[in-house]
């Protein structure tokens, strides 16, 4: 009996010395990034986070980046690069604790080799390969449309995109912030009362074989040691998308780049350590931060920006800005005071601080008002957008309750609009390979019962 076959084969070295890493079981490709020193230096009491993955971190870091909505670690390789022949496998049956790639750069008399047998290794992690850019990229492609398309069609990209980014987003940050899951299940329905060319609030789909079913949407508890996590750069540029995978219309959306994520010092279900951090500074006590939260509540915007918390709630409206920018097809203008003339541009209806910029800056924007002339989004969307752009610095929501929120808004848009009607999410691929797997149980008899049928009995005699 031979060698076994590796698990992962390298598919194609990248330009920026990546490679695309192929699963040798079902021809999946991820990214691997060699783990190599940083050679920049880090800051004093912090190591950036590919430095902590290097010193050993990449277990813990892997339990956390985890998430179908994260850009995931999935495994871990050494490569071992020989300078002549690589040296014969003691034992064939030796086990290896990590796939092993083994290349063998041919040489010649020119260019002796002292040390035949010498070997570097390499370790590298695989995460996901997000091969279908970014939303930034998104995002640029269609900004030659500008805002006149925008004024004439109602809306800038298609709500199933822009709701497909918004759960997938909401699901990241309700498993960074509170630890918790998303599960999906496709089920066989009874008509409730609607056509094959209508729906209702209920979310009912039809398949198009006289067949109903609904999305069954659920979540796994809480993990009870669970730390909460802020991502602190929710940008375009750092949400990754992936070609579709099945029936879907758009495939995986994925928050990555953790580079300035912060980890707090309390479990979720503790109330003793605030989930707060600041923009950019970790170098805080936990004492700093409860006093700049206490501040922020008590003076609001007459605090020293420097001193203003980072909170859940940053994230969230931070997601609200992206909705913003895919709906309108414009950034939201800063969302504190702007940097070119200290006016703030973003308000709403309720707001205590707000007076009109006379400045030629930016035009201001209320977000209780700005999505109404939006005709081609449906108000569940729009209510989605506005209650998050609300949310800066604020701790009135978490994650996984402006995604219950989300959700029923979702499940009108899918039930009562063409474009609802006509997306496909996961759990059509869901429902999809249920029917596939029918069919084929159902194959599977009808071939048994042939058999059968072609048998018959002779006294004590089988005859086929």
């Amino acid at each position: 009996m031979g060698p076994s076959k590796p698990a992962y084969a390298i598919y194609k070295p990248l330009a920026n010395g990546d490679f695309l890493v192929r699963r040798t079981t079902d021809g999946a490709i991820f990214l691997g990034r060699p783990l190599v020193p940083d050679p920049t230096p880090t800051t004093p009491g912090r190591a950036k986070t590919a430095e902590l993955i290097r010193r050993g971190a990449a277990r813990p870091a892997a339990n956390l980046l985890n998430h179908e909505n994260l850009v995931s670690i999935h495994d871990e390789l050494v490569t071992l690069s020989f300078r002549g022949p690589p040296p014969a496998p003691k034992s064939r049956s030796r086990p290896l604790s990590l796939p092993l790639f083994l290349s063998s750069p041919s040489t010649s008399a020119d260019d002796p080799d002292p040390h035949p047998a010498a070997a570097t290794a390499t370790r590298m992690l695989l995460w996901d390969w997000n091969d279908a850019g970014t939303l930034q990229g998104v995002l640029d492609g269609y900004a030659a449309a500008g805002e006149e398309e925008v004024a004439a069609t109602g809306g800038f990209l298609p709500e199933s995109f822009v709701w497909h980014v918004a759960l997938s987003l909401l699901r990241a940050l309700q498993w960074l912030h509170e630890g918790i899951r998303e599960t999906y299940d496709a089920v066989a329905v009874a008509p409730s009362g609607v056509s094959a060319a209508g729906g209702g609030d209920g979310g009912d789909r039809y398949d198009g074989r006289k067949r109903w079913w609904k999305r069954v949407r659920g979540t796994t508890a809480p993990e009870p040691d669970w730390m909460p996590v802020l991502h602190r750069d929710v940008t375009a540029a750092n949400v990754f998308l992936q070609l579709p995978r099945g029936v879907e219309t758009y495939g995986a959306v994925k928050l990555g780049n953790f580079a300035r994520c912060w980890v707090s010092g309390s479990v979720s279900k503790s109330r003793e350590t605030p989930v707060v951090a600041m923009e950019s500074d970790d170098e805080v006590s936990l004492g700093e931060l409860r006093e700049s939260r206490a501040r922020w509540m008590r003076d609001g915007l007459g605090l020293d920006k420097s001193h203003r918390p980072y909170t859940q709630g940053s994230e969230l409206f931070a997601l609200g800005a992206l909705l913003y920018h895919m709906m309108c097809g414009r950034p939201l203008p800063p969302s504190e005071e702007c940097p070119n003339c200290g006016c703030i541009h973003v308000t709403n209806n309720d707001a205590a601080e707000y007076s009109v910029c006379d400045h030629d800056c930016v035009e201001d924007v209320n977000t209780d008002e700005v999505f109404g002339p939006l005709a081609s989004y449906t108000a569940g969307l729009k209510h989605l957008a506005s209650l998050l752009l609300r949310l800066n610095r604020s701790e009135e929501w978490r994650a996984s309750a402006v995604l219950d929120l989300a959700w029923v808004g979702f499940e009108h848009w899918a039930a009562n609009t063409e474009d609802g009607r006509s997306y496909r999410d996961i759990f059509d691929d869901i429902w999809f390979r249920k029917q596939n797997l029918a069919r084929l149980k159902k194959r599977h008899r009808e071939a048994e019962k042939e058999e059968a049928d072609l048998m018959e009995i002779d006294g004590d005699v089988l005859v086929v």
